[in-house]
C-alpha cells in the first residue's frame, strides 16, 4: 500500500571456519537455502592467525599430516584460545539467528571457533539470541556439539537445534582415506590397498543443511 513499507527480512549471520574447505561448503549451502527464501545472511569466515599452529596447519597438501596435525592435540585437550581475526559483521549485529558450524579437531570444537566463542565480539552478537550449531567431522561430533552450546549460551545465546555432518566409511577407512586426501590434495581410490570411500562430505551433505536451516529459522522466528 501507497506510504506503507515492506516489513524488514530476518536477518542471519553464519559463523564458521574451514581447514579444508569443507565447512565452508556447509556453509555456503545453508546461505543460499536462506537467500532463497528472501532472508539477509551474513556469512562470517573466522581466519586462524596463530603462528603456533598455522604454519603447520595451513599447509595444503600436507607433507606430513599425522604430525602437522597433531601438533595442535595438547591445546586442544586444555581448550586453549588462539590468536583469530574476526569478520566486522561477527563482531556486532542484531541478528534473528546465529548459526555456528566448526569441524571437529580431536573430538572437540576447533580451536578457531572456541576463540571466537570465548571472546567479547561472540557475546555482542549472541547475547539474548537465538542460536543452531553443526558439527563437520569424520566421525565423532557429539562432543563438539556441546562445547559450541555450552559457550554460546555462555554468551547469553539461547539454544535451538544442533545437526552434524560426518563422512563415508568406516572408523579405519574413513581415517586412512582423509589422510591419503590431506597428504596427496586429491581424493586417493587405494591406500596400503585398500579401496577408500569419499575423504569428505557425503553427497547428500547439501539436502541436509538446507532442511536444517529451514527447519531452525521456522523455530526462531516463532
Amino acid at each position: 500500500m501507497d506510504g506503507m513499507s515492506a516489513a524488514p527480512q530476518p536477518k542471519i549471520l553464519i559463523v564458521y571456519y574451514s581447514l579444508t574447505k569443507q565447512t565452508g561448503r556447509v556453509a555456503d549451502v545453508m546461505t543460499q537455502a536462506l537467500e532463497a527464501r528472501g532472508y539477509e545472511v551474513t556469512e562470517a569466515l573466522i581466519e586462524f592467525t596463530d603462528e603456533r599452529w598455522v604454519p603447520k596447519l595451513s599447509q595444503f597438501p600436507m607433507e606430513r599430516p599425522i604430525p602437522q596435525i597433531g601438533s595442535i592435540l595438547m591445546a586442544q585437550l586444555r581448550h586453549k584460545t588462539g590468536e583469530i581475526r574476526i569478520p566486522p559483521g561477527a563482531a556486532t549485529g542484531d541478528y534473528d539467528l546465529v548459526l555456528i558450524v566448526s569441524p571437529t579437531w580431536w573430538f572437540q570444537t576447533s580451536m578457531p571457533i572456541r576463540s571466537y566463542l570465548e571472546s567479547p565480539a561472540a557475546k555482542n552478537v549472541l547475547s539474548g539470541k537465538p542460536f543452531a550449531c553443526a558439527s563437520v567431522s569424520r566421525r565423532y561430533f557429539s562432543i563438539n556439539l556441546g562445547q559450541q552450546r555450552k559457550l554460546a549460551e555462555k554468551d547469553g545465546g539461547r539454544f535451538i537445534d544442533h545437526t552434524h555432518f560426518v563422512v563415508a566409511g568406516g572408523q579405519v577407512k574413513s581415517m586412512l582415506s582423509w589422510l591419503g586426501y590431506m597428504k596427496h590434495g586429491e581424493a586417493q581410490a587405494h591406500v596400503m590397498g585398500l579401496k577408500m570411500p569419499p575423504p569428505n562430505l557425503q553427497p547428500n551433505f547439501e539436502e541436509q543443511a538446507r532442511g536444517f536451516v529451514n527447519d531452525v529459522i521456522g523455530r526462531a522466528l516463532t
